[in-house]
């Protein structure tokens, strides 16, 4: 599934979406190797600090990604994967979060965002054929118009 993303991304997206599926793609790789470094499963009865650290560093990604690109499926990417990071925390924090629930709010986000990732890079391709190249990357907000400036008050 990631060869396929990261095929499409190279293909019909831009710098957003690629960093984005290399986001996804290090983690898809680095979660086997944690696990056999570390000599276990997935951990349920306690916060998977592996786990807390991945999660960690993508929402880190997609947040800097989603403020910056000139996209808007990255803001979904960070939310859903803000989830999987409240979800370490609210193990943490309750001693009775029930094992399936925090294995569906860490692992829950992860097959969300891969839709909304391919959905985001359908519409980028889709942009970039009826309207042609544009910015891949927010440089400021726009100027306000001039109506709309404030002028100090004169003294």
């Amino acid at each position: 599934m990631m060869l396929l993303f990261g095929a499409a991304a190279l293909r019909w997206g831009a710098a957003p979406e690629r960093i984005c599926v290399a986001i996804l793609g290090f983690v898809t790789l680095a979660d086997p190797v944690y696990h056999l470094l570390a000599g276990h499963g997935a951990i349920y009865g306690s916060v998977d600090l592996g786990h807390l650290t991945f999660d960690l560093m993508m929402a880190a990604g997609f947040i800097a990604v989603a403020l910056w690109a000139n996209r808007i499926y990255p803001l979904w990417l960070a939310a859903f994967q803000l989830v999987s990071v409240i979800g370490h925390f609210s193990r943490e924090l309750t001693s009775s979060f029930p094992k399936l629930a925090y294995g569906l709010m860490i692992y829950g986000p992860f097959y969300i965002i891969l839709p909304i990732l391919g959905f985001g890079i359908w519409r980028h391709a889709r942009r970039r054929r009826r309207h042609g190249p544009y910015p891949s990357w927010r440089s400021s907000s726009p100027p306000s118009p001039p109506s709309a400036r404030r002028r100090p008050p004169s003294s």
